[in-house]
Formats: C-alpha cells, sequence, structure tokens
C-alpha cells in the first residue's frame, strides 16, 4: 500500500501539526511567490559557470523556483485554489531546455558549450518530483499538464539515461544513490512498464553507492552528504517496496545496518554535525527530516536534535514531510560516548565537558580534504577549535587542483586545518599520503603523521590525551632542517597573552614557552557567504621538537 497518497495527505494536513506545517508553508508561499510572475531562468547566468567559475547566480534562481514548486504541492493538498499555480509552475519547469545545472552539464571536451541532455543529480530530482506530483494527484491535474510532464519525463529523463551511459553509473558516491532514486522513481511512477528494462542498472548503482561506504558506518564525505547519498538509498526503496512488494536483500546487509548509526554516532551538539571534509555544508541539521523515511524504511528510530520542517531543506522530502508531520523528532542523542571508525581512523569522544574529534586516514577521500591529523574541540554548541567545512563550489573547486587547495579556497587546503607546518611545507593531495594509528587506548590516541607530507622527516607524530576538562596534544618530530609551525584555526578571534592564548573561555598553553602569533584568513564558504576564520600559529625551531599543548576549560 503506498503510504504517501492524496488521501493520506490530506488526513496528516488535517492533523493540529499537519495545520501548522501547512500555515507555515502558506505564509513562506505567500511572502515570496503568490501574485509574482514565473520568470525565465536567464541564459546569462547559466553560462556564467563557463566564464567565471560562478554558480550561486543561476542556482539561487533555479532553486527559488523549486521552492515554489515545493510549496505549491503541499498547499495543493489542501486547498484545490492552488492547483492552477501549481500547473503554472509545473509548465514553467516543462519549459526548461535542461534540469541540469550548469556545473553539471558543461561538455568538458569544449570547456564553453552545454550538454542538455545530461542527468544530474538535479535533473533526476526534477523528475522523480514531477512524477511523484502526477502520482499523486492524478485526476486532480488538468490532462494537457499531465501530458506535459510525461512527454518532458520521456526527452529529459527516460529518453538519455536507455540511451547513455553515465558517470554516476560507476561513481559509487552520494551520485550513485541520489540520481539512481531520482530515475528509479520516475520510472516507478511514471513508466512502471518500462521499469524491469533499467531495474539491473538501478540496483547496481545502489550496490556500489554501498558498497562505497566504509563498512562500519562511516561516510567518509560527511553528514550532509550521508543525509544526501543515504537519505535518497532509502527514499528509492521505501517507495519501491510499497509499490511492488519486493523488499531486497541489500536492505538487510550489515553495512547498511551500521550505515543507518552513523547519523547519530555523528551529531555533536545541538543540530552541530563532524565537520569533516566537504560535509559541513550546513551547521544545523535542518535536512534531518530524512529521517523518517530511514525510520519508515529500517524501523531504526533514528531521532537527530534539530530536526526542522524547513520548506527549503529537503525538497525531495516534501510529501513525505507532510505525511510523517506526527513523528516525533526530538533529540536522543548520547550525552557521553566513545566512538573509533578504523578504516577511516575517525575518533568521536563525547565527554561531559566537551566534544572532541580527530581524523587520520588519507588526503584521498570523497570530497576530501588535506587534514590529515585535523582535531575539533566544541563545548555547549561552541565550536573551539574548528574545521571550516566547504567553500563555495565553483568551476576550480572541483576541476583544478591548485585552486582546490591552494590559498584561494584555503578551507580544503591543510592550511584550513589544525595540522603541522613542516619546514614551510604542508600535505598534499593523493593517497600516498596517509596516517597510522600507533595506539589507542580508554583516554588517547597516537597518530603517525610522518607520511602525511612530500618530503618525509624522520617522524613525525601526536598523541591527543583526554582530560576531564580539556585535551593535551603532543607532538613528536625528528629530523626537521628548520621549524615545524603547529597551526590551529578557530572561529573565534584569539586573544593573546605572553604565554597563553584564549579563545573564549578555552586557554591553550604549551610545555616550550612558545609564542604564538595569529593569521586571519578569509573564504568563501558553501553558502558563498564570506567567512573569517583565525590560525594561531607557533613556530618552533630544531632538528627534533617535542612539545605538548594544553586545551583547558
Amino acid at each position: 500500500m503506498y503510504l504517501y497518497s492524496f488521501e493520506n495527505l490530506l488526513k496528516s494536513s488535517q492533523t493540529e501539526k499537519g495545520k501548522e506545517f501547512c500555515n507555515q508553508v502558506k505564509k513562506y508561499y505567500e511572502e515570496n511567490y503568490e501574485g509574482k510572475p514565473i520568470l525565465a531562468l536567464p541564459f546569462s547566468k547559466f553560462k556564467l559557470f563557463h566564464l567565471t567559475g560562478d554558480r550561486t547566480a543561476y542556482q539561487k534562481e533555479y532553486f527559488d523556483r523549486i521552492s515554489r514548486l515545493n510549496a505549491l504541492q503541499i498547499l495543493s493538498i489542501t486547498d484545490d485554489k492552488y492547483l492552477e499555480p501549481l500547473e503554472d509552475v509545473i509548465s514553467a519547469i516543462c519549459s526548461e531546455i535542461t534540469w541540469a545545472l550548469p556545473a553539471h552539464c558543461l561538455d568538458r571536451n569544449t570547456g564553453n558549450t552545454y550538454n542538455y541532455w545530461e542527468i544530474d543529480l538535479n535533473a533526476a530530482e526534477i523528475g522523480m518530483y514531477l512524477a511523484e506530483i502526477d502520482y499523486v494527484f492524478k485526476d486532480k491535474l488538468s490532462p494537457d499538464i499531465r501530458k506535459r510532464i510525461k512527454y518532458s519525463l520521456e526527452e529529459k529523463i527516460v529518453k538519455p539515461y536507455e540511451t547513455r551511459v553515465f558517470g554516476f553509473d560507476t561513481m559509487g558516491n552520494n551520485w550513485a544513490s541520489v540520481v539512481s532514486c531520482g530515475v528509479g522513481l520516475t520510472y516507478l511512477y511514471a513508466f512502471p512498464e518500462r521499469f524491469n528494462i533499467v531495474k539491473d542498472r538501478i540496483f547496481s548503482a545502489m550496490e556500489r553507492y554501498i558498497n562505497r561506504l566504509d563498512k562500519d558506518g562511516y561516510c567518509s564525505e560527511g553528514y550532509a552528504y550521508w543525509i544526501y547519498g543515504f537519505g535518497f538509498f532509502a527514499l528509492f526503496y521505501d517507495v519501491y517496496v510499497q509499490l511492488t512488494g519486493d523488499r531486497p536483500a541489500i536492505l538487510d546487509c550489515e553495512v547498511v545496518k551500521n550505515t543507518i548509526k552513523y547519523a547519530e554516532a555523528t551529531i555533536l551538539d545541538k543540530g552541530v554535525f563532524i565537520p569533516i571534509a566537504d560535509g559541513a555544508l550546513s551547521s544545523t541539521a535542518s535536512e534531518s527530516d530524512a529521517i523518517p523515511v530511514i525510520n519508515n524504511l529500517f524501523n531504526s528510530n533514528i531521532k537527530i536534535n534539530g530536526g526542522k520542517w524547513d520548506i527549503n531543506s529537503y525538497k525531495a522530502l516534501s510529501f513525505k514531510r507532510l505525511y510523517f508531520i506526527n513523528q516525533d523528532v526530538s533529540s536522543s542523542v548520547k550525552t557521553e560516548s566513545s566512538l573509533f571508525f578504523e578504516k577511516s581512523q575517525v575518533l568521536v569522544e563525547k565527554r561531559k565537558n566537551y566534544i572532541f574529534i580527530a581524523k587520520g586516514g588519507t588526503n584521498a577521500e570523497m570530497h576530501n580534504h588535506n587534514d590529515i591529523g585535523a582535531f575539533s574541540i566544541f563545548k555547549n554548541g561552541v565550536q573551539y577549535v574548528v574545521d571550516p567545512g566547504a567553500g563555495e563550489y565553483t568551476n576550480g573547486y572541483f576541476n583544478n587542483m591548485a585552486v582546490r587547495y591552494g590559498k584561494e579556497t584555503f578551507v580544503c587546503s591543510a592550511l584550513g586545518h589544525s595540522v603541522p607546518i613542516v619546514d614551510g611545507q604542508i600535505q598534499l593531495y593523493g593517497k600516498e599520503y596517509f596516517a597510522s594509528v600507533l595506539d589507542k587506548g580508554k583516554d588517547y590516541i597516537v597518530y603517525d603523521l610522518t607520511n602525511a607530507y612530500p618530503k618525509k622527516i624522520k617522524e613525525l607524530k601526536v598523541e591527543y590525551s583526554l582530560k576531564e576538562n580539556g585535551i593535551t596534544a603532543e607532538y613528536s618530530c625528528k629530523g626537521v632542517k628548520e621549524r615545524v609551525v603547529f597551526r590551529f584555526i578557530s572561529f573565534i578571534l584569539p586573544k593573546l597573552s605572553s604565554d597563553e592564548v584564549f579563545i573564549g573561555d578555552m586557554k591553550i598553553t604549551n610545555d616550550k614557552n612558545a609564542i604564538a602569533t595569529v593569521e586571519t584568513a578569509e573564504f568563501s564558504n558553501h553558502q558563498a557567504k564570506k567567512t573569517t576564520v583565525y590560525a594561531i600559529d607557533y613556530a618552533v625551531s630544531g632538528k627534533d621538537i617535542n612539545i605538548r599543548f594544553n586545551f583547558d576549560f
């Protein structure tokens, strides 16, 4: 039985929480769209990506149109008067020459023209949205708009998918899951008679996605990409099981069971998640409304602090959010726990008075940053020592290593992480740069960072020790030619004295009386907002260096 039917959605909209949610959507729609024309997406902004690398200008208008669709499909459940404006925005979307973003359909052979028949993350999602809307509303929509939906799905999804091989078919990252979900649900909703033609291909892509995840459940892409990739994995199979009655064995395999636990394991405090690699696209868990669908499929009872029914959060779940509106999404985050993900060498320690995260791994991970040995410290929602998270996605961010790992982007570079700079050299990108875990106990972990640098020194290791009210980082460096700069990154402007540094109420001291200097850096974050971070540097000279830093509250 299909849960997200018009009848079930209508019932949910009439509950107390359902009415509250729909009123929020109505207010959002009235403030942003009511009475305003649906404008064509400007080519002048579309072409900016290959001219300047800018994605933001076009994407802002692109996603604004999807937000209008998102609001209207909810409101049309509650009142037929919204069906006409819903059909108008559907018509505008069907008229677009491509549903793919410029960043994803630029012809790599020419570098300045576009492949308009590309199926990227967003094209697949739009196909799924329209197919689902048609499936849910059925004859409430006019016959002509339903015909336009079907025609557009055939031209932009079905024909390209059945006649081409795409990169996501072999990627194994979140693309494999998200695109396969969008395409698969397009077929299940709108072309069920053709689903068997593509079933094996879609299932194979889903298997590649799962097989690329660590068996212990860690997602190296980070929480935002976990909710995106695994959320769409669950979204597809949730609907597939409902419509076919078949439950594939992959849903009960060990890696899936472990991956389900990732969100609860990696939430740190008040909606803040482990900010490693590009995973920290947002500091809050507003997208955690994917959790009800995961719970529905796996009966996992995950609860995430910060679950917010946000019109702009997870658009693929518009109907699902309304269906699950009465589900409790309050926090069940453990206040104290200790987790170590062996393959990725990531330690997450939730102590009574603070939270500590450290990572080893390699510098060739998905959505990689050069951050071997980096660590973060949190307390009461405040980020003291941080990983700055993702930068603004531009052309160079993914296609130019010099841009991605240089000063221009900063946050992907080792310069933007709390790792040493050895004789002027920083960590570089590549699987040949890696860490080893030398020892680990209840209150400590020792990483060997010797192989994280291009010109190897004799030894570089760090031991992180956890105390009741802080941590120590003890570095051992052998074979240094001139000096090592020990760098710690914070969003908080530090205060310096002769032998102490204060980041808020956290004090940094060291046992060698090394003097700190502060470098201010500005970068454009994932939301294209200018963000300032502070690099606290301790330059220590000598061939063999042993130094302990204390971070105390």
